[in-house]
């Protein structure tokens, strides 16, 4: 499948690098031919968690996880009923955030919108800043309101979830898989570090640490994470964009080499925007390749 979309606002509406909620439209062509009626649909890494939401809306089972804490918390603020541990926050200033998973969502894309992928988190929260958080608690909790809940949410690591799935003999219809890829020139993608490592001192006092992939690891661990994959699904999706690194030539290679064949490359031609807001490129392309997985 060839098509060409034009970038679209997503239901679920936060600030979240990568998040891949603008190709909605175009993933559920690829994706509900290959889903059972309440099937499972799941993912390695759920960004913002648009995706999910959506297709949890349409009836299926969704599997939610990330170990980004500010995706974890909009996966629980909008996926599920929890109330979330009474830790107190590392920033007084921001305690009064702490009660709930919609605070805590909140608070983050209040962040990102006012500073961007800033690594450096303020020590208090002015006017402006307060109000951005507020629409943003406004808008998650309307999205609650509408009931729509996940199977599961995990907030691990890449293949301890993976590994969690396999012992707790989940089988999945599809597992959609979407990573940090580096950058199109090999480097690691800093928008990342910031909301998987940086903001979770806020949370937890402490850097997560968890290391963004680069050029020198990024194809043996997507090799790792797809043959983990394909044992706890039908079909293994991969998705990576233009501006990403491998390009689509490096990454068939590989691929091949290592004994995974794609029965389908679907691609979508997008403009940009509701991408970022990085401003990097007008238009971009997706790829996403269907891989079968072991079960039957």
């Amino acid at each position: 499948m060839n098509i060409i979309l034009k970038g679209k606002k997503p239901v679920l509406d936060l600030p979240y690098f990568g998040r891949q909620s603008r190709f909605f439209d175009f993933f559920d062509k690829c994706i509900t031919p290959l889903m059972s009626e309440g099937g499972i649909y799941a993912e390695t890494n759920s960004g913002s968690n648009s995706n999910i939401f959506m297709f949890a809306k349409k009836g299926y089972k969704v599997i939610v996880n990330d170990a980004s804490l500010y995706s974890n918390a909009i996966a629980k603020a909008v996926l599920s009923n929890e109330i979330p541990e009474n830790r107190k926050l590392n920033n007084k200033e921001f305690d009064k955030y702490k009660s709930s998973y919609i605070d805590r969502a909140a608070l983050f894309a209040g962040l990102i919108d006012m500073y961007g992928y800033n690594p450096i988190v303020p020590k208090t929260i002015d006017k402006k800043l307060e109000e951005k958080i507020n629409n943003y608690r406004a808008h998650l909790n309307d999205i609650a309101k509408q009931g729509i809940r996940a199977y599961k949410i995990y907030n691990d690591d890449l293949f301890d979830y993976l590994k969690k799935l396999k012992e707790e003999n989940i089988k999945v219809d599809v597992m959609f898989m979407d990573f940090a890829w580096p950058w199109r020139d090999g480097t690691k993608t800093d928008e990342y570090d910031t909301t998987v490592n940086v903001f979770s001192k806020i949370i937890n006092g402490d850097c997560l640490n968890i290391k963004i992939w680069d050029k020198s690891n990024v194809i043996d661990n997507v090799i790792k994470a797809i043959n983990e994959a394909k044992k706890v699904s039908k079909y293994v999706l991969l998705s990576n964009q233009s501006s990403n690194y491998p390009t689509p030539e490096i990454l068939e290679v590989a691929l091949l080499k290592n004994g995974i064949a794609y029965e389908e490359r679907h691609t979508m031609l997008t403009d940009a925007e509701y991408e970022d807001n990085l401003g990097k490129d007008s238009f971009f392309r997706e790829y996403l390749y269907v891989i079968r997985g072991n079960l039957d």
